[in-house]
Parts: C-alpha cells; structure tokens; sequence
C-alpha cells in the first residue's frame, strides 16, 4: 500500500485539497513495456542452409512454428509460453505458435529474479524508495494476479528465488555479505508467510526445492560456478561454502548440511524425495580433479547411493544432469581426454544403465521429452537425441549449433545461431 495525504489540485477553477495515495511497491515494481521483441516466420530470419536444416524435422519434432531473435534465456513454461528477458531489466513472454507477444514488464529497482509457480510467473523486485514485494502474473495473459510486500531488512543488492512444491517462492536476500534472510511467499496472500535470518553468505546463490525442502550451495548445475568453487581462482573461499544447507519450507527451520571430506559440492537436481549432488576435489599434487556423484535424501541429507566417478583434468569440469529416473554423467578417459562418455545410471539405486561415446557439449541447457534427452551437440552439429533407455543415440539438425534447448507439454524450442545471433525456434510437440 501507498502513502496517505493530500495534494492541491485544481476543481472548477478553485485551488482545494483532495486525499492522495503515493504508489506503494506493487505499483512501482513493474511497469508495463512493449519492449520484447515478437516472433517471425522462420524463412524470414534463417539463411538458406540453415533453413533447409531447420525446417525438416523428425521426431519427436513436430513443425517449425516461429523463430524468436533477440532474448536472453528464452524458456518454454506451461501452454506454449516462451519467457525470455530482453535487456537487463525486461521480462515478457511470446506466444511459441505465433510468435505473438503477449505481455511485458520492465523491472524497476533491484530485481531479485523470479520463479514459476503454477500457471504463473512470481517476480520478485526491490523498486527504488520502497518496500520489495513480490508480484504474481499470469504467464498466459500478463495478468497481475497479486503482489506481496515484503519485509525490508535493509539494503540488499541481490538474491536467489526458489520455487517450491510449485505453490510457494523462497527469496533468499542478503543485507549483509555473511548473514542471508529467507523469506517464503504465497502468491496468493499480501504478506509474506515467514521470515528467518539464516547463516548464509552471498557465495550461497544457487537454490533448489526437493518437496517442501529448500537446498542452498554455491555451485549450480552449470559447469562455470562448479569449476569456480574447486579451484576458487579468486581466493577468500571459506570451508563452509563447500557443503550444501537445507531448510524447512514449513518455517525455515535448518534442516541438515552436507559435505565429503574436503569435496566442493555442486547442487545438480532435485525431486520431491532426493537431491542429486556431483562432489569434486582438485588434487593439486596429481594434476587431477576427482570426483563422485551422489543421491541424497532430502528429508535428512543422509546418502541413499554414491559412487566415485573417473578422474579428470582440472582445466575442464565434467557434468550431470537428472532425466526424470535417469542420471546422466559426462565422464573422463585416460586416452580420450574429457567429456569422453556418457554414462547413465538408475535414480532409485545407481545401477549403471549404460555408457556410450560423449557427442554434447552442455547438459545443463538440455530438455527431456518422453524417453528422449534432447542434449545441445557440438558446433555446427545439431542436437544429440538420446533414448533414456537403450543409450541408442542419434544427431539432429546436423549443420547448425545448438546451444540451449527447452520443452513443454506442449512444444519443444532449440536456441541456434541464426547469422551469428540466438535464436529460439519453435517446433511443436506431437502428440
């Protein structure tokens, strides 16, 4: 809510004094803009060999229906609604059909990023001279569904939101670079439904729900932020910031920590009932990374399964990403150098599925449809179409580089490199 008082203002001629409400943080959060760009027909942006590549599809691609040039990490949500930023304070969504664009808001103040939560999106933004708060809008029409105004613990120039149980968001914020305040929303209520300071510092930005267990570490899924917390290329890394923290969604009570010995921990992927952690340790004297992959359980943080993977150069950082029951691993060989192979293991156990030779490059920007983990390939080939199952694996869109790929019910989207800018084009998802 605003501020009361009253403002001079002038009525028929007469000077007189009528009540004024200054704007509160849900109206000055967001403002609506038109600045995210549409999408076009495919033919109109792709050159002729890529169109050629692009526009014959097999499954499970159905037909190309847009190309979206010009936003930052354009993700598929729910219903064929592709949400993207554009600039550094835009968010908006287009239609992946038409290429129509449905909504947009710049962002004013410091934003604290954002989280889908059922068929919405919550972002969550300190405007300048106010209170944060955070705003629900529907992904579909832009609608502002309903706004909460957080408490301010003072000056906190960012933070980390975390989706949970897809009916709540965490918002991790740091006043200070030691001490973390976590606050859980409902979208649907005007205050926050708690606040607890927790011992966390700003090393600790990547979150992940595991059902209505929040997990903190300082390494995320992408290979960049684990390789920083091995090596800590800057120095000043504290011991602590190698091990995971988890938190009560009911409260945010401290649930458990995890650690192995002197491993850095990378918080890969979480599921209602486990937490998946790639564990790495820079043997300096060997020249070599080891490493480890483990399956927590997320309501004690006790280990289910782990098992010590093969060692690898410290100059590259191998990866693993979560397909539904399936774990995937890039792994090292003596002979073959890094990302040799894919190995793929059982969820529940760990049982070794399969192995195969390793054509992807990022698992982190990859998408699972049905049985099939579409995995962005190498430059200038395509994606690797992997079968969960079998390990059999195949490339698609040989030609043109790939370098993020994302999926709905709905539709599938492929970032490529149109004339040497990403572009996401959308294809739909047969039935």
């Amino acid at each position: 809510m605003g501020s009361a008082g009253l403002v001079a203002v002038l009525a028929a001629g007469l000077l007189v004094w009528r009540p004024w409400t200054a704007p509160g943080p849900c109206e000055t959060a967001l403002t609506p803009t038109g600045r995210i760009p549409s999408g076009a027909p495919l033919a109109d942006v792709a050159e002729p060999q890529a169109l050629r590549v692009l526009d014959a599809p097999a499954a499970p691609f159905g037909p190309a229906r847009t190309a979206i040039a010009g936003t930052r990490t354009p993700q598929l949500t729910v219903g064929g609604v592709v949400v993207g930023r554009a600039g550094d304070d835009v968010v908006g969504a287009v239609d992946a059909g038409t290429g129509g664009r449905l909504w947009a808001f710049e962002q004013n103040g410091t934003s604290y990023g954002g989280a889908h939560v059922g068929s919405g999106l919550v972002l969550l933004q300190h405007p300048d001279g106010s209170a944060p708060a955070a705003v629900d809008i529907g992904l579909e029409t832009g609608e502002v569904r309903g706004c909460t105004v957080l408490g301010d613990v003072g000056a906190a120039p960012s933070g980390t939101a975390v989706a949970v149980a897809n009916r709540a968001v965490v918002l991790l914020r740091w006043p200070t670079p030691r001490q973390g305040v976590l606050t859980l929303v409902d979208p649907t209520r005007p205050e926050p439904v708690w606040t607890r300071e927790v011992d966390l510092g700003q090393s600790f930005r990547y979150g992940r729900a595991a059902g209505d267990t929040i997990v903190f570490g300082a390494a995320g899924p992408d290979s960049t932020s684990a390789w920083e917390l091995v090596t800590d290329p800057r120095g000043g890394l504290e011991p602590g910031s190698l091990r995971l923290y988890a938190f009560s969604g009911a409260d945010g009570t401290p649930l458990w920590d995890y650690g192995h010995e002197d491993f850095a921990q990378q918080l890969v992927a979480t599921t209602a009932e486990e937490v998946v952690v790639r564990s790495t340790r820079h043997d300096e004297a060997r020249g070599v990374f080891e490493n480890r992959i483990a399956v927590l359980d997320a309501r004690t943080g006790e280990e289910r399964w782990s098992a010590d993977l093969p060692d690898s150069s410290p100059t590259y950082y191998e990866q693993a990403a979560l397909y539904g029951d399936v774990l995937l691993t890039s792994d090292s060989d003596p002979q073959r150098g890094t990302h040799a192979y894919l190995t793929a293991r059982d969820l529940a156990g760990g049982e070794r599925l399969w192995r195969i030779e390793n054509r992807a490059t990022e698992l982190d920007t990859s998408a699972v449809v049905g049985d099939l983990a579409l995995l962005p390939g190498r430059s200038q080939r395509g994606l690797e179409v992997v079968d969960l199952r079998t390990g059999e694996s195949r490339t698609a869109f040989d030609g043109v580089s790939v370098t993020r790929v994302t999926a709905d019910g709905t539709g599938i989207g492929l970032e490529v490199l149109l004339g040497g800018e990403p572009a996401l084009v959308t294809y739909d998802r047969p039935r």
